[in-house]
């Protein structure tokens, strides 16, 4: 009996699954479900080298013309995917195509968290698609003020790449430093540079309000309001306060959609239907729980075991995560998970090229290793230290933010 795989996402995640089973020889009906209306591109380098104007869209593109010719698969550009019927195995686009399937894999990814009254706001924006990066893009000009709201990867990552387009950047961020997922130590160094740079970083503060500005002498198109007070005049505001699931659509299905699609060990989450990338939550056999991971190099990991799984055989995820986050002229590399208690210690410094490694550890044991402008020191403990599983914290599940990797 002839199979039909239906692969919803065509971001790194769905894209990598449809190859690898026709790598793996699987010859039947394959179709690839897209929400937007372009080939799939790579996401990192929005905030960064798209951004700043350093690489085109053709960069992006995770697959040629003839790549996608050789995928033999039907497409869907620009359907987003609005229902399942998981008893009758169809999937349902907007517009109201519906498509058979025989095995359903949910590639979906996340989806932005937005800030009260900032829906059609003019210059209120988000950053997670090529058109997203193309807006704020347009609006990144020599002089102009922009408010980043969040100091994660995300948000530091734009501020850096505003700076160097001459933009005049304020950060706001409610965490005692940015980047807080790599503690206080790492990421007080990171605000340091980022203000050295020539950002105002406001920690410990939270916006309040976001509306359109008076547009005055000195005044903005969008006033941004805190709450201790103080009033921010942008042209421009970036919202960058974390995102959520992509799996609205699977409401009713029955799926488990406890932050994310909850998946066995394999990815699998019922009879017939898969998770990878950003939108799922593996379950973890050494911890007894799930792990949802934003990060770019897990969802090919997880897409590849998918498709392994779907054509029978087993593929062993990598026990040690990786993400990096290029920060201005600083790279940042982390091996394993870092959990919200753990304590970091500097490994190897060199104050001379601006250089050093370290290590997390929690009750003791070693959770994650990480380079500043190091990826080899790096490297090297992971090879020394993280040989087994890494634990996340303690809990039913564990999210982590994303990363650039």
């Amino acid at each position: 009996m002839s199979r039909h795989i239906v692969v919803v996402g065509a971001g790194a995640a769905g894209l990598t699954v449809a190859q690898e089973l026709r790598h793996l020889g699987y010859e039947d009906a394959l179709t690839l479900v897209g929400g937007e209306d372009h080939p799939p591109y790579d996401r990192p380098p929005l905030s960064k080298r798209f951004l700043a104007g350093e690489a085109t869209a053709e960069h992006l593109h995770l697959a040629g013309p003839d790549d996608l010719e050789r995928l033999d698969a039907t497409v869907h550009r620009g359907r987003r995917a609005v229902a399942a019927d998981l008893g009758a195995r169809t999937v349902t686009l907007a517009g109201g195509a519906v498509l058979p399937y025989s095995d359903l894999v949910v590639a979906t990814g996340v989806t932005p968290r937005t800030l009260p009254g900032t829906a059609g706001l003019p210059g209120a924006l988000t950053l997670k698609t090529l058109d997203d990066a193309r807006a704020l893009n347009a609006r990144l000009r020599p002089g102009q003020r922009l408010v980043v709201v969040g100091g994660g990867f995300l948000g530091t990552e734009t501020a850096w790449t505003a700076l160097a387009l001459g933009c005049r950047v304020t950060l706001v961020t409610p965490t005692p430093t940015v980047l807080p997922g790599l503690g206080g130590r790492v990421g007080s160094l990171a605000g340091e540079r980022l203000a050295a740079a020539g950002a105002t970083v406001l920690t410990h503060v939270a916006v309040d309000t976001v509306r359109k500005g008076d547009g005055l002498p000195r005044g903005g198109e969008i006033d941004v309001l805190l709450d201790d007070g103080t009033r921010l005049p942008a042209e421009t505001v970036l919202v960058a306060i974390g995102s959520r699931p992509d799996t609205e659509w699977l409401s009713g299905t029955g799926l488990d959609l406890t932050d994310g699609v909850r998946c066995d060990a394999t990815g699998r989450a019922a009879p017939g239907v898969h998770a990878c990338g950003d939108a799922a939550a593996w379950y973890q056999p050494p911890t007894g729980r799930h792990l949802r991971l934003e990060h770019r190099m897990h969802a090919g990991d997880q897409a590849r075991a998918v498709a392994a799984d779907l054509m029978g055989g087993h593929r062993e995820l990598d026990r040690v995560p990786f993400f990096w986050t290029d920060q201005g002229p600083n790279k940042i590399v982390v091996h394993g998970l870092i959990t919200p208690d753990a304590e970091f210690e500097a490994h190897e410094t060199d104050t001379g090229h601006d250089r050093f490694t370290g290590i997390y550890r929690t009750d003791g044991q070693v959770c994650a290793v990480l380079g500043w402008n190091d990826p080899r020191g790096a490297m090297g403990l992971r090879r020394a230290l993280l040989t087994g599983p890494v634990a996340p914290a303690s809990g039913g599940s564990r999210q982590v933010v994303a990363a650039s990797g």
